[in-house]
């Protein structure tokens, strides 16, 4: 017997909750679209050597070789296959880009994630400009307004702030690697042995509080003012805050800020977001700046800003109800295809799959519709129940 267990981390997409990921993902695209964002396929299948930027292990991802033994991995992230693909197709630049494909991650035994996800996303390449970031988290105030009653909540960060405080006080970049692990994973005991080497510099206590400055944008803002900093991590500071006032003009959008946040690949260079609502653990939106996309597959940068949205999430969570459109039934002869094509053309019908006139008709009664049939002049005829007297 054929073994019918799907793989572990995998489902079958079927009923309500399908229509409902599908009817999303063709609202955005539809929206994409009609911003002039260029469409970009990837294969499932890349070259290891895409994903050098990934701790491959760690990530759990799917690895193969092919017939002439070259390593192939199952596309963890849709980025890097992106920036793949600028590299070696010419696409004049810059321009916006979107995707929505599967993912692949091999999730930890009995946490209740999948394997496999479809992902939408968009990428802003060869713009500098904050606009690019706005653009972004624009579309994250749209989306969770439409499909998530506006609860989506907006947490931003700095891929490089982290680097802006430690690079000031030490060189030791082992120390410094600790410290991060730490930092990001809010291990106060572990993080706390790591920065006591600090202990007699002044820059102690900014140390000391900084895994508990994420939250309320004002609280965090204010905390920080406690605290002389380097001259980069006040300009990021500057930069946040500006940003934080501009977004807090959008309708019913929440922003909270965090400090001590790890980027979300470490190819992250700036500013770094995640949107999320608070019933569930996993981010539904995230991104940010990474303006060396590019360096590892060609010679020449390019500033760029991406993020992610998991459709699986929206589908999910989603407040909306997708109505099953009635339609009247057709019953035919096979004889009157020709005959039934002209119709469809003209008019909506759903086709009967019953061989019997009376079967069909009890068939539209229970579906609480009509029935219709092509008489012998080529014409539609309402079926009623005086048709079998």
């Amino acid at each position: 017997m054929h073994k019918v267990n799907l793989p572990l981390g995998t489902r079958d997409g079927f009923g309500k909750r399908e229509a409902r990921k599908y009817y999303i993902k063709t609202k955005i695209e539809k929206t994409l679209l009609e911003n002039n964002f260029m469409k970009v396929s990837t294969p499932l299948l890349e070259h290891k050597e895409v994903f050098a930027e990934f701790d491959l292990k760690q990530l759990g991802t799917y690895q193969l070789l092919d017939s002439n033994d070259d390593s192939l991995i199952l596309r963890p992230d849709l980025t890097l296959p992106l920036a793949r693909f600028l590299a070696t197709n010419n696409v004049k630049l810059p321009q916006r880009f979107y995707y929505v494909g599967e993912r692949f991650k091999i999730s930890k035994a009995l946490s209740g994630k999948y394997n496999q996800m479809t992902q939408a996303g968009i990428e802003i390449v060869g713009y500098p400009s904050i606009r690019a970031e706005l653009e972004c988290m624009l579309l994250i105030n749209q989306i969770s307004a439409e499909f998530l009653q506006g609860k989506v909540q907006i947490e931003l960060g700095h891929a490089q702030f982290a680097n802006a405080i430690l690079d000031e006080l030490t060189q030791d970049e082992i120390l410094k690697k600790k410290i991060k692990t730490e930092l990001f994973r809010k291990n106060m005991p572990k993080y706390l042995a790591y920065i006591s080497v600090f202990k007699d510099r002044k820059e102690y206590e900014f140390l000391e509080k900084w895994p508990r400055l994420f939250g309320n944008i004002s609280w965090v803002l204010r905390k920080i003012k406690e605290y002389e900093l380097p001259e980069e991590a006040q300009r990021i500071i500057n930069e946040l805050t500006q940003i934080t006032s501009w977004l807090e003009q959008l309708p019913k959008q929440k922003v909270l800020l965090d400090l001590s946040v790890a980027p979300p690949q470490n190819y992250y260079t700036g500013i770094t977001f995640k949107g999320f609502i608070e019933s569930i653990s996993e981010y539904v939106f995230s991104g940010g700046r990474y303006d060396q996309l590019l360096e590892n597959f060609q010679e020449q940068a390019e500033p760029a800003v991406g993020m992610g949205i998991d459709l699986e999430i929206l589908a999910d969570f989603s407040d909306i109800s997708i109505q099953k459109e009635k339609k009247d039934l057709l019953y035919y002869q096979p004889e009157q295809l020709g005959l039934v094509n002209k119709i469809l053309t003209k008019r909506g019908f759903e086709l009967s799959m019953e061989d019997d006139l009376k079967k069909a008709f009890i068939a539209a009664q229970k579906q609480n519709t009509k029935l219709y049939r092509i008489d012998t002049g080529g014409n539609l005829q309402n079926v009623t129940e005086d048709c079998f007297d």
